[in-house]
């Protein structure tokens, strides 16, 4: 018992410390290396346990990084459900139970499967490309949580992530995941030495090779992207301004506050373009509490506005359909002509669970303003809105973690992105959540080759050029960000062909599992 309790704490141990890397790995440490060894600690932990243990052991992992990584998520849900305690800590260990934990701990258990009889070779790609699988189910499936994958970890390293346009965010990912994988095999070869199992016996000197191959390798086709793009020719560039408007969280569904807040950010907008006159202005998420259409005097400020500034005006606000199954609300992007006069809409089509919609009909979480819908219905249409000369798409919020959503406007004809965002929530819980949101934008603009431009209440507003260099950054509460950026209308490998890459991760792992269960059979287990 005494030895069992041992292993037990070590285990314990190297999970802390794996979660500890991967957390420290994301913003707003960003710190690039612990991100290519987060995932050592959990295969040590796993060698030699059985199915049960291993899924066990995945699944704490995943409830650990997600601890440290999304720390701030306990004040969030303080803030935004206004949930007093004990239940706004259920509700934030509810997020990590239903949305990553299954995943990870799945993984984890199929990984060690393969650690326990499959080739070494199979396991060297298998068990990354498990990763990898694990990833994209925990962003796909049920609602999706795409947030911090592995890979959105290194956003920083710009030859790195070129390979996003190729594979995106998951490529990034198998290679995090491999290199963890290399590390805790040299680990067990320098413990066990010839005292270890058959597989083990040997330096995995190989894998050292191949891992050290695969790095060069994307590393080189980095520095050649970069110099590529940097030399090829473009459209004439476009001067966009981002405003950002400090308008209380709690002031936004208040009747008596809409004509204060449009003539907040009016005023702040025309401070912010006394010499400049944008081909775009963009205000985030939500800078409008009001539905436009059912406030004509509102309105009539809006085209005015639009008319005196002769610029283009996008903005969030909601939108109210009245159809035969009753009324519907939608959280909406709104674009008015220099004239103006409305040129079209888009509506958001991934909502945030609970936040804007309540799956499986569970009762709500919110507190309601007094004009604050119950719940919001989703979009259906990829709208991608006509600005002579160019054309763009607009992804709402947390939908810029999606790779699907910008590929699709892309996909449509959209020759740059913009991502406007309500981070005022996200703020209760410090830099680290705007900071974080912001990292995994970056990859929207990689894998696609557009330019983004990011229009926020809180956090992180600003630029991001086709190679995923952000400019023109700011977070400050008040004022107006003018860039230029440049529309551009190739498509990647990426956006043709989308997640070919996770399709290929799930045949390798698969044929490496099934491999192993023969490799059983064989034995006689």
């Amino acid at each position: 018992m005494p030895l069992l309790r041992r292993q037990v704490v070590k285990d314990s141990v190297l999970l802390v410390l794996g979660a500890l890397l991967y957390t420290l790995a994301s913003p707003p440490y960003a710190w690039v290396w612990p991100a290519w060894f987060a995932l050592t600690p959990l295969y040590l932990a796993l060698y030699g346990k059985p199915f049960k243990t291993a899924f066990f052991y995945g699944f704490l992992y995943g409830a650990l990084f997600c601890a440290g990584i999304t720390s701030w998520a306990y004040a969030a849900v303080t803030a935004y459900f206004s949930l007093s305690f004990p239940f706004n800590l259920f509700c934030t260990l509810l997020i990590y139970v239903i949305f990553v934990c299954p995943y990870t701990g799945l993984i984890a258990a199929l990984s060690c499967v393969l650690l326990r009889r499959g080739h070494p070779a199979g396991c060297w790609v298998g068990i990354p490309a498990l990763w990898v699988v694990g990833e994209f189910a925990r962003s796909s499936f049920f609602a999706g949580f795409s947030w911090e994958l592995l890979g959105h970890t290194q956003y920083r390293l710009l030859p790195l992530i070129q390979l996003a346009d190729l594979t995106g965010v998951y490529g990034i990912s198998f290679l995090l995941a491999l290199s963890g994988y290399v590390a805790a095999t040299v680990m067990l070869y320098w413990r066990e030495g010839k005292n270890a199992p058959a597989p083990r016996r040997q330096f995995p000197g190989p894998a050292l090779a191949g891992l050290a191959g695969a790095v060069l390798l994307v590393w080189g086709y980095g520095v050649i992207r970069l110099h590529a793009l940097a030399s090829a020719p473009s459209l004439p560039p476009l001067t966009l301004a981002v405003v950002q408007g400090q308008i209380p969280q709690a002031q936004r569904w208040q009747r008596v506050r809409y004509a204060a807040t449009l003539a907040k950010y009016a005023a702040v907008t025309r401070r912010g373009l006394t010499a400049t006159s944008p081909d775009l202005l963009v205000w985030p998420e939500f800078a409008l509490g009001f539905y436009p259409d059912k406030e004509p005097l509102l309105r009539l400020h809006l085209q005015r506005l639009t008319r005196r500034l002769q610029a283009p005006l996008l903005f969030g606000a909601p939108r109210l359909e009245e159809t035969h199954t009753g009324p519907h609300v939608y959280n909406s992007a709104y674009l008015f002509s220099p004239e103006g006069e409305l040129v079209d809409v888009y509506d958001k089509i991934r909502l945030v669970p609970f936040a804007e919609y309540r799956p499986l009909r569970l009762p709500a979480l919110r507190f309601r303003a007094e004009d604050s819908p119950s719940e919001f219905t989703a979009g259906t249409r990829s709208t991608v809105f006509a600005l002579p000369p160019s054309s763009f798409g607009v992804l709402i919020c947390y939908e810029a973690t999606y790779p699907q959503l910008a590929r699709r406007l892309v996909q449509g004809g959209a020759q740059f992105l913009v991502n406007i965002s309500n981070d005022t929530w996200l703020a209760a819980g410090g830099v680290a959540a705007t900071s974080q949101h912001f990292s995994m934008v970056i990859f929207r603009a990689v894998e696609n080759r557009r330019p983004l431009a990011r229009a926020a209440t809180a956090g992180v507003s600003g630029f991001v050029d086709p190679t995923g260099r952000p400019y023109q950054l700011s977070q400050a509460q008040e004022g107006v960000v003018i860039g230029h950026l440049t529309p551009r209308h190739e498509q990647t490998l990426y956006t043709r062909y989308g997640d070919w890459f996770v399709i290929a991760c799930t045949a390798f792992a698969a044929v490496a599992l099934v491999r192993s269960g023969r490799n059983r059979t064989e034995e006689g287990e």
